[in-house]
């Protein structure tokens, strides 16, 4: 009998703003954040009228990626079998330097070593043709 192959993580097909989102990540190779191209304020999650200025001009701009952690969990426990060999993994919101906040999973990071305000930076990647993952890396 051969050994069990591992479980592939499951990506998801985003759609509309969220695609956009995605698909401009991936060409840049980093993070991207919709902008207003009006009033130049950053937003996230992406919606279709500027929350300061009302226009619905936007654009995806790359950001710097660094960030401090505003929230995070640490989960021991996951539905998708493709994490089961990465429990327990901590998901964080990161609150941008340009000021909207993301998710993403820290990596390579056990319980205790990460803290809220802790310096972090956000790198993409690829996950298919339509989808960036977000890690979280310590700094």
């Amino acid at each position: 009998m051969s050994p069990a192959k591992p479980a592939r993580k499951y990506i998801p097909q985003p759609e509309g703003l969220n695609l956009e989102f995605h698909l401009a990540c991936l060409e840049a190779g980093l993070l991207c954040i919709q902008r207003c191209s009006d009033c130049g304020q950053f937003r996230h999650p992406q919606r279709w009228y500027c929350p300061s200025c009302h226009s619905r001009n936007y654009d995806f701009a790359p950001v710097s990626g660094s960030g401090r952690i505003y929230s995070m969990a640490v989960n021991h426990f996951t539905v998708d079998r493709g994490w089961v060999d990465e429990l327990p993994y901590i998901t964080a919101v990161v609150e941008l330097d340009e000021g909207p906040r993301v998710v993403g999973s820290l990596r390579d990071v056990q319980p205790g070593e990460a803290s809220l305000g802790r310096q972090v930076h956000i790198s993409v990647e690829p996950r298919g043709e339509e989808f960036a993952y977000l890690w979280v890396d310590l700094v």
